[in-house]
């Protein structure tokens, strides 16, 4: 198996111990389990089943049906063994679905991933989520351009609360963005950008603030303890980090009124 540049990136030789494990083989095939989701109809059609034993099998296909990666998970999602790859692709197409179970795997640790981009602008970690076409790409890299900030991840947003404070780190899957850097900052504020004819910023309240980080957090639709996990992480970060939404258009005026506003939240109700 080839690691993609990507992960390269973030390789570092470490010889304690460690959280998560994935490795290569074979393991014996098991179609009797209960299925907890998945569709023939997803754009990579995915199925995950859970075994007798509390283990589960995460699946996926081509639209003919036909097998294409098949990986083993232990039942406190540590353990991760790919043991079918048919995609050709050397490896490369088990690394970008392994960061789909990376994004469940990592709420047993007090972390959770948004849909978002990260940057990091004068030591202050800005987390900037919206739907797909919204235009967060644009807005963030017209942060780089104007005020050289750092975008640390071009997709995803990976958080993590540790002794009771919330960081954002880079990571090796960022979507189609292909920015990533390896690297960690405080979490700031949290945007949730929209489009609109004025540039604009509020504060959010909590609940407002929860139910936009629970539109955006990578947490099981099935239901059970690790989807409550990732409920639970979104009100704690939308009660501890403040929650903005911007109302913008595509200028460079949105970058100035964020700026703002970020700089003085102490200010904005």
């Amino acid at each position: 198996m080839k690691i993609p540049f990507a992960g390269m990136a973030f390789y570092q030789p470490y010889k304690g111990k460690h959280d998560l494990y994935f490795k290569i083989d074979t393991v014996e095939p098991d179609n009797s389990g209960k299925l907890l989701f998945g569709s023939s109809d997803f754009h990579i059609p995915t199925f995950l089943y859970e075994r007798e034993n509390g283990a589960f099998d995460w699946l996926t296909q081509n639209h003919d049906g036909e097998s294409q990666l098949s990986f083993r998970i232990s039942k406190d999602w540590t353990e991760f063994t790919l043991y079918e790859d048919n995609t050709g692709t050397e490896g490369a197409d088990a690394f970008h679905e392994f960061g789909s179970l990376f994004c469940y795997a990592i709420l047993n640790y007090d972390a959770c991933v948004l849909h978002g981009v990260v940057m990091e602008y004068n030591g202050m970690g800005i987390l900037v989520t919206a739907a797909s076409g919204t235009g967060k790409t644009t807005h963030t890299r017209m942060w780089r351009e104007r005020e050289n900030a750092l975008i640390i991840n071009g997709d995803r947003c990976l958080c993590r609360k540790l002794d009771g404070r919330w960081y954002a780190y880079g990571m090796p899957w960022s979507g189609s963005s292909g920015e990533y850097i390896n690297r960690r900052v405080p979490i700031t504020a949290i945007v949730c950008l929209k489009q609109a004819p004025e540039n604009a910023v509020r504060r959010m309240n909590p609940f407002e603030g929860t139910l936009a980080m629970m539109q955006r957090i990578f947490a099981p639709v099935w239901t059970g303890d690790m989807q409550n996990k990732g409920f639970d992480l979104a009100e704690n970060l939308a009660s501890m980090i403040p929650v903005l939404e911007l109302s913008c258009r595509p200028d460079f005026e949105a970058v100035d009124v964020l700026k703002e506003a970020i700089e003085n939240l102490g200010e904005i109700r």
